[in-house]
C-alpha cells in the first residue's frame, strides 16, 4: 500500500473493497436468524456447505472442547447442528467466518494474534454473561468476536513490509487512541463503519458508544474484551487479579467461581484455536512455585508426643480452661508431634470476610503469624471454598499453580509445602489450622498428613465438649 488512506472515509472504502464480500452478508444472516427450527437448520447447513473451507473449519471447531463438551465425534454439518444446537453453531460459524475471511497464508503474526484474541474475547464474554444468568448469549458472543473488526481489517489490508505496518507495530499496544496519529481515524470508527455498512452486530455501536446500563448484558462484551487483552499483555494470572473485582460486581458470583471459569475458558480457547491452526498469545507469568533447592531440615514425626498431647487435652477439658489454651496445645501437637516448622491457627473476622492469625508456634526465623492476614474471597478463594465451606483438609501444592490463592499465600508465607484444615466449633467453621515445612522446606510426608488430620479432628471433638 504505497499511498495509505488518510481518514475514516478513505479507510472504509479500501476495507470494504479488500474484504471478502460474502463476510458481511454471512454474518448478517447469522445475526438475524431466529430461534432453532428445522427450516433454519437446513438453510444454515446449506450455507456452510457451499464453502469447503468454511465446512472444514466449522467441523474442526465443532469438535473442540469448548463447543463439544460431550466429546461425541461430529463428522457432518447436519449432525453438528443437531448435537450442538442452532445457537452454538451460529457462534462456531461466526468464528470460522472471521478467521477464514481475514487469515491468509502470508498473514502476519500480529494479525494471527488479533484473530486469536477476538475469539478469546468472545469466549470470555459468553462465560461472563452465563455467570450473570443470561439465557441467550449468541449475539453477545458474535458482538465480542467482532468488537475489534476495524483493527483486524486494517492489519489484513496492509502489507507486512509497508511503512504504516511498522508504525503500528512500533506503537503497540495502541492505548488511548494512538492509532489516530497513524491512520487518521480510530479503530473503533472503522469497526462501527463496517458494522453499519454490513448491517451486522448492532450491539457493538452501543458498547463502543457506552450507551448501556452497568448491569446490561452488553457490559459482558466489554469485560470479556478487556480480560482477553490483559491476558495478552500481562498473562492470565495477573489478568484475573486485575479484572476480578469488576466481574464479581457485575455477575454477583463468588471470586473463586469466576477465577475457575476464566482460567478454564482460556485453556479451552487455546485448544479450540489449535484446531484452526492458531495460537493464543497469552503471556505466561512467573510460576508461583519456589525454585530454590529444598532445605536439609529433617522431619521427625513423634507419635508418642502426639498421644501425650491428646491425653493432656483430655485433662484440660476436665479443668474447663478456655479455648485459647486448647488451641495452643493443639498447635504444639501439630508442630512438635508432626515435625512441622510452623503451625498456626487463624480465625474468621465477625463478618467472615477475613482470615487472621490468632496463635502460632514458629521456627526461629518464622514470620507466619505476622503476615497471615487474608481476604477470604479476594486473596484465598480456593481456601474459602475448600477449607472454610466444604471443610476439607487441603495440601497447598494441590491448589492451582498459576491461581490467585497460591500466589497470595506464597507472597505472605513463602512456604510451598503446607497443609490447611478447618477449625470447627459447635458445627460451625470459625477459622482454620495451618502448618508448613518452612521456606524451601521438604515435601509434606504421609505421616505428617495423618498427624495433621488427627489433630484437626481432635480439635473439633475437644472444642465441642468445651462449655
Amino acid at each position: 500500500m504505497a499511498n495509505p488512506p488518510k481518514n475514516k472515509e478513505e479507510w472504509l472504502k479500501v476495507l470494504k473493497n479488500t474484504s471478502i464480500p460474502s463476510f458481511g452478508s454471512s454474518i448478517q444472516a447469522l445475526s438475524s436468524a431466529d430461534s432453532y427450527s428445522q427450516k433454519h437448520a437446513a438453510v444454515l447447513a446449506r450455507t456452510i456447505l457451499k464453502d469447503p473451507n468454511l465446512t472444514a473449519s466449522v467441523l474442526k471447531l465443532a469438535n473442540s472442547v469448548h463447543f463439544n463438551q460431550a466429546g461425541r465425534s461430529i463428522r457432518t454439518i447436519s449432525r453438528s447442528i443437531m448435537v450442538l444446537g442452532h445457537k452454538a453453531v451460529k457462534e462456531v460459524c461466526a468464528s470460522c467466518l472471521l478467521i477464514d475471511t481475514f487469515l491468509k497464508n502470508d498473514s502476519s503474526k500480529t494479525l494471527k494474534a488479533m484473530l486469536a484474541r477476538s475469539f478469546h474475547s468472545a469466549i470470555q464474554a459468553k462465560e461472563i454473561a452465563l455467570l450473570r444468568g443470561e439465557k441467550s448469549t449468541e449475539e453477545i458472543f458474535i458482538s465480542a468476536l467482532l468488537l475489534n473488526l476495524g483493527e483486524i481489517a486494517v492489519y489484513s489490508a496492509i502489507d507486512e513490509k509497508a511503512a504504516i505496518f511498522h508504525e503500528l507495530i512500533n506503537a503497540y499496544p495502541l492505548a488511548d487512541g494512538k492509532e489516530r496519529e497513524i491512520l487518521g481515524c480510530y479503530f473503533n470508527d472503522l469497526t462501527l463503519g463496517l458494522c453499519d455498512a454490513w448491517k451486522i452486530a448492532p450491539m457493538i455501536s452501543q458498547v463502543i458508544g457506552g450507551h448501556y446500563d452497568e448491569k446490561s448484558p452488553l457490559r459482558s462484551i466489554l469485560l470479556g474484551n478487556n480480560f482477553a487483552a490483559s491476558c495478552e499483555l500481562i498473562g492470565v494470572d495477573s489478568a484475573v487479579d486485575k479484572h476480578l473485582k469488576s466481574i464479581t460486581r457485575y455477575t454477583g458470583k463468588q471470586p473463586e467461581t469466576i477465577t475457575d471459569k476464566m482460567v478454564e475458558a482460556t485453556a479451552e480457547t487455546e485448544k479450540s484455536l489449535k484446531q484452526l491452526g492458531l495460537k493464543l498469545d497469552v503471556r505466561q507469568g512467573q510460576s508461583t512455585k519456589i525454585s530454590a533447592a529444598p532445605s536439609g531440615r529433617e522431619i521427625i514425626v513423634d507419635k508418642t508426643l502426639q498421644l501425650e498431647v491428646i491425653q493432656e487435652l483430655t485433662q484440660v477439658i476436665e479443668e474447663s480452661l478456655d479455648i485459647n489454651i486448647i488451641l495452643q496445645q493443639i498447635l504444639e501437637g501439630i508442630q512438635r508431634g508432626a515435625g512441622f516448622a510452623n503451625s498456626l491457627v487463624a480465625l474468621l473476622t465477625p463478618d467472615r470476610s477475613r482470615l487472621v492469625a490468632k496463635h502460632a508456634i514458629e521456627a526461629e526465623d518464622g514470620r507466619a503469624k505476622e503476615n497471615f492476614n487474608f481476604s477470604c474471597y479476594h486473596d484465598v478463594p480456593e481456601i474459602q471454598q475448600k477449607v472454610l465451606t466444604n471443610r476439607y483438609i487441603v495440601q497447598q501444592n494441590e491448589l492451582r499453580e498459576q491461581g490467585m490463592t497460591l500466589k497470595q499465600i506464597l507472597k505472605r508465607t513463602g512456604a510451598q509445602n503446607a497443609l490447611w484444615g478447618p477449625l470447627v466449633v459447635e458445627n460451625k467453621v470459625i477459622g482454620c489450622f495451618y502448618a508448613d515445612n518452612g521456606i524451601n522446606g521438604p515435601a509434606i510426608t504421609q505421616e505428617q498428613m495423618d498427624a495433621f488430620q488427627l489433630f484437626v479432628v481432635q480439635a473439633r471433638l475437644f472444642l465441642h465438649k468445651l462449655k
